[in-house]
C-alpha cells in the first residue's frame, strides 16, 4: 500500500467516486470521508465507499497523508484553511476545483510552513450529483490537471500524482492561469451555451410544444444543463474574466453565422460548418 490514510472532504459525485476508486485500488489503508450531510457519510460507510467517516473535520484530518477538498468551488479555499489547525505536520492538501487561480492563490497565501498544497482538477464528471452516483471507474483514462507553483513541494506533487494515477487518471501539469483560460473555453463556455439554449427554447410562445418534439440532438447537447446551477454559478463567478473572453468569442462566431445566413452567403456558411465538423470528427 502506498498510503496509510487519505481523507476526502465532500462526498459528492467526485469525492465519492474518488473514495470508491481508492478503496478498490487497494493502495490506501484507510479512506476517511467527511461531509456535512451525515446521511451521505453513513451511506458511504454502509456501501463500503469509505472505511470511516464523520461530519467533523477535526476527527478526520489528523494523520492523513493527503487531504482532498472536494467541495463546491466557492468554499474550497475556506475549507482548506479550516484544515490547517487539525492537519498533521507534512500533510498534503489538494482539491478538485475546476477553477484554479483564485483557489491556489488563496490557499498558498495562508498555508503554514509545515503543510503542503497543490491544486488539482480531475477532468471527469456527469450531470449527476451526490455520493449515491459514485462511480469507481469515473477517472479511468481521464486526465487530471495539477497546477504546481514555485512554492510546491516536489515530494507532495509526486504523492498527489501517484494518488490520481492509482485510480486510472493521466496526470498533466500546467500553471493555474493557463488552466483557467483553457477550461473557460472548453468546459465553462459549453455549460453557458447549454443553459442559454434551453432558456431560448423556453422563451418561445410554444415552448411546451417545442420541447415535446425535441430530438436527440437537443437532448444530447443540453445534457450538462441538468448539472447543479449553484455549483456552476460559483464556477462562473470564480473564472469570470476568462469566461467573459470565451463568451465574447462565441458571440462573434455566432454573429458570423448569422451574417452568412442573412446575406445568403451559403458558401461561407458551408465553410464554417465544414471547419467545425472536421474538428469534431478529429476529437
Amino acid at each position: 500500500m502506498q498510503f496509510k490514510k487519505i481523507t476526502i472532504i465532500g462526498l459528492g459525485l467526485i469525492g465519492g467516486s474518488l473514495a470508491r476508486a481508492l478503496k478498490e485500488s487497494e493502495e490506501v489503508e484507510t479512506v476517511f470521508g467527511i461531509d456535512s450531510d451525515k446521511e451521505s457519510v453513513q451511506y458511504a460507510i454502509d456501501k463500503g465507499i469509505i472505511d470511516k467517516g464523520s461530519s467533523d473535520i477535526k476527527e478526520g484530518v489528523p494523520g492523513a497523508e493527503i487531504i482532498v477538498v472536494s467541495t463546491h468551488v466557492g468554499i474550497i479555499t475556506d475549507t482548506a484553511k479550516s484544515i490547517f489547525p487539525a492537519a498533521t505536520e507534512g500533510s498534503i492538501i489538494t482539491d478538485v476545483g475546476s477553477v484554479k487561480s483564485s483557489i491556489v492563490k488563496g490557499i498558498e497565501q495562508a498555508l503554514p510552513d509545515n503543510i503542503h498544497f497543490i491544486g488539482g482538477h480531475p477532468i471527469a464528471g456527469t450531470e449527476d450529483s451526490g455520493v449515491k452516483s459514485a462511480d469507481s471507474k469515473l477517472f479511468n483514462g481521464r486526465r487530471c490537471i495539477l497546477t504546481p507553483t514555485a512554492k510546491t513541494d516536489l515530494e507532495a506533487k509526486r504523492k498527489v500524482s501517484s494518488m490520481w494515477e492509482s485510480v486510472g487518471s493521466e496526470v498533466h501539469e500546467m500553471d493555474a492561469e493557463t488552466h483557467d483560460h483553457i477550461f473557460g473555453v472548453v468546459s465553462h463556455l459549453p455549460h453557458i451555451v447549454a443553459y442559454s439554449l434551453i432558456n431560448t427554447v423556453l422563451k418561445a410562445q410554444d415552448s411546451e410544444d417545442l420541447l415535446e418534439f425535441a430530438g436527440g440532438g437537443l437532448k444530447d447537447y443540453t445534457r450538462v444543463s441538468a448539472s447543479s446551477p449553484q455549483m456552476w454559478v460559483e464556477i462562473f463567478k470564480a473564472n469570470k474574466s476568462h469566461l467573459l473572453d470565451a463568451i465574447s468569442m462565441f458571440k462573434n462566431s455566432l454573429q458570423e453565422i448569422e451574417d452568412a445566413i442573412t446575406s445568403e452567403d451559403f458558401d461561407t456558411l458551408k465553410k464554417e460548418l465544414d471547419k467545425a465538423a472536421k474538428t469534431k470528427r478529429g476529437l
